[in-house]
């Protein structure tokens, strides 16, 4: 039996926007070159950040594709022999889903399955399904770890809304994203697609049900396509997110719970809802506006909430605030506290010899770093993190490097002809740079006979590093005459890659190795990957942590 991966983007709208509803296919469903069969298992795997397995399924049936449709599937896919190769398109049947609740890449990684992760990150998007290669121990320890499913307490994939819970939809949306003038939509800002239903509205437009089934209305939509705000519900499995259904009643409105799409008939009908229409010329163009009704079985939820008169009666509510506002009286405390300490300095001093001040002041600066630590962490194992995304956000945690260095960081721009990303200097006023490049790099090592070298990537910036330092050697001068900066010890870290990126079988410990030793014959140049960063920070602030916290 062979093992297969697809990776779905949570961003990624599905083809099909364009198409009407009878044209679009519903099902998830792929096109490969591979050699599968019916009963294959297969993992889904949601891309981005706060991603992760999202779903366990087989393949159920398989179909050659029309030769028809191979000039659209197939412009840059050609055997050597530049033939066609054959296409199959593979219809997988979801049996575990896991949309709220994914198994991440740390979980998988401490369960022995680093492998998973490296393929998810190397296989691309579009529902490209490639193998992968399990025993049959690990693909038993990947079920077992969707049965014993984790809710997420990292942005952008927590959710910390209780069904039954009301919330003001203004706040809802300034947190999550989306359209607050839209019933359905893609949350833009968190792995979700959110639908909002009103019980008020009359005949086919109210949320009902039909034995285990909800038809609940869509967006209204006068064009003969789907909309993006209806495919956001008609395709989250495709996008591998869960769909949120609330209750609206004026301003505020309720969390019922996480919903799927019926695939065997996921829109029960069209209702006309409206009339649109527009002058052109001298005549007036009417349409009509019609609203999907779709079919949605309860994942996780309370079915009650939909069935009680006034669900809004008794509900617990709760503030929601991209800043949380329940440290409020705190913090307001805290700014009294630096005001009076600012114009009286002798409160300041008294403040200083109080050991649970000295305790506060270490607490806060701990949680400020790991919340950092955390945020860098995840956007360095995002495959789509670019350079300059990770370097905004080491730039403000220069501690990371280590504690020989001084807070902050100096002028990037010491010479005329180079830009440093990050400029650092030590206690003795000599400088040190730091050279940031991208995370998702597959060939950071390469076999050379029976050893591990290291790839084209490092030797490139470890190069562009030597070239800083040469600069740097020649207006050491002038750089010591302008800036107080002595240049002439000047040493150089490089960041690049992550072990979760490279695919040539190769684990972090053989990368570390190989880097060690690579590192073993430099001087004044240091290389070293963002997870070996990342963990030896982390193993920093767990040594640091004060007793009880």
């Amino acid at each position: 039996m062979k093992y297969w991966l697809m990776v779905t983007r949570d961003k990624s709208v599905p083809s099909g926007a364009a198409h009407s509803l009878e044209a679009w296919d519903p099902s998830l469903s792929t096109v490969t070159g591979h050699d599968l069969e019916v009963g294959d298992p297969v993992l889904v795997w949601r891309g981005g950040r706060g991603g992760g397995v999202v779903a366990i399924g087989e393949i159920t049936s398989t179909s050659v594709v029309p030769p028809s449709d191979f000039l659209s599937l197939v412009r840059s896919r050609r055997d050597e022999d530049g033939s066609v190769p054959a296409l199959t398109r593979a219809v997988l049947d979801l049996g575990k889903l896991m949309l709220a609740t994914p198994i991440s890449a740390d979980r998988l990684r401490a369960a022995g399955l680093t492998r998973v992760v490296q393929r998810a990150r190397s296989a691309g998007g579009d529902h490209k399904l490639v193998p992968l290669d399990l025993p049959e121990k690990q693909w038993r320890e990947v079920v077992r770890l969707a049965e014993e499913a984790e809710t997420p307490t990292n942005w952008p994939a927590a959710w910390n809304i209780a069904p039954g819970t009301v919330v003001r939809r203004a706040e809802l949306h300034e947190v999550y994203g989306g359209n607050p003038r839209c019933t359905v939509g893609s949350s833009a800002k968190t792995p979700n697609a959110l639908l909002f239903v009103d019980s008020s509205r009359p005949g086919e437009l109210a949320p009902r049900w039909d034995g285990s089934v909800l038809l609940a209305p869509g967006q209204g939509q006068w064009a003969d396509g789907i909309s993006l705000e209806n495919l956001a519900v008609l395709a989250h499995l495709q996008r591998g997110v869960p769909v949120r259904l609330f209750l609206v009643r004026g301003v505020d409105c309720l969390y019922v719970g996480e919903f799927g799409i019926d695939l065997k008939q996921p829109v029960e009908g069209w209702v006309v809802s409206g009339e649109r229409e527009a002058q052109i010329l001298d005549r007036v163009i009417r349409w009509d506006v019609r609203t999907p009704i779709f079919r949605l079985r309860l994942l996780n939820g309370a079915r009650a909430l939909l069935d009680d008169t006034d669900p809004f009666r008794q509900a617990p509510r709760m503030s929601l605030s991209l800043h949380p506002t329940s440290d409020q009286p705190v913090a307001a405390a805290i700014r009294g506290l630096l005001a009076v300490m600012e114009s009286d300095p002798t409160v300041a001093a008294s403040l200083g010899e109080l050991s649970e001040a000295q305790l506060l002041a270490h607490v806060t600066q701990r949680a400020r770093r790991q919340a950092d630590l955390v945020e860098l962490r995840t956007a360095a194992e995002d495959p789509a993190t670019s350079e300059g995304d990770l370097q905004k956000l080491v730039q403000r945690m220069t501690w990371i490097f280590g504690g020989e260095f001084l807070p902050g960081t100096a002028r990037r721009n010491l010479t005329l002809r180079d830009q440093l990303d990050l400029t650092l200097l030590r206690p003795d006023g000599t400088l040190h740079g730091v050279e940031l490049k991208k995370a998702n790099i597959d060939h950071l090592v390469t076999g050379q006979r029976n050893h591990l070298i290291v790839g084209h990537a490092i030797n490139k910036a470890v190069g562009q590093a030597m070239n800083y330092l040469r600069e740097l050697d020649e207006k050491r001068s002038q750089l010591l005459v302008d800036l107080g900066i002595d240049a002439r010890r000047a040493s150089m870290t490089v960041v690049v890659g992550h072990s979760a990126f490279v695919t040539n079988g190769a684990d972090s410990t053989q990368i570390d190795e190989t880097i060690r030793t690579y590192n073993s014959h430099l001087t004044r140049v240091s290389v070293t990957t963002y997870d070996r960063l990342i963990g030896n920070a982390q193993r920093t602030l767990d040594l640091t942590a004060a007793p009880g916290v």
